[in-house]
């Protein structure tokens, strides 16, 4: 059986504000897999900082790591978290944007682990629809 552990994330947004805003008044958040969105902290330096714990095994089959918690979307081979601009009025999002968890290799989930860090991407000026542009995760301190 494949060993399970846990990694934390960090996410960062330097704006609130939609990617391709459309005048309706909208939230924004990070977004769990039963589409609650949970706000942000913003900052001294006015970064909102988002942050999540997944479980992390390695797929039998691969190796690669797959990721598995209330906030991990997508396909086995394709998890995501979603920053999400749901409307006020309840009727869908203005935007959403992926953010690729398959960027965040074993080397570092496994540094992470073992130092007691977090894995952080800043996530500013990303805009939506952007599935497969790759994502920079690197070490943070807690």
């Amino acid at each position: 059986m494949a060993e399970s552990k846990y990694v934390r994330f960090r996410l960062l947004r330097d704006s609130s504000g939609p990617p391709s805003p459309d005048g309706s008044p909208c939230g924004f958040g990070l977004q769990d897999t039963k589409g609650v969105v949970y706000a942000g902290i913003r900052r001294a330096d006015d970064m909102i900082v988002f942050e999540f714990e997944l479980m992390v095994t390695d797929d039998p089959v691969n190796g690669l790591p797959i990721f598995n918690g209330g906030f991990a979307s997508g396909s086995k081979a394709e998890r995501l978290v979603y920053l999400s601009w749901p409307r006020l009025n309840g009727a869908g999002y203005v935007n959403r944007v992926k953010v690729r968890l398959a960027d965040a290799g074993w080397p570092l989930i496994r540094a992470a682990q073992a130092q007691g860090k977090v894995l952080e991407a800043d996530t500013s000026g990303r805009a939506s629809g952007g599935g497969q542009v790759p994502v920079s995760w690197r070490l943070a301190e807690p």
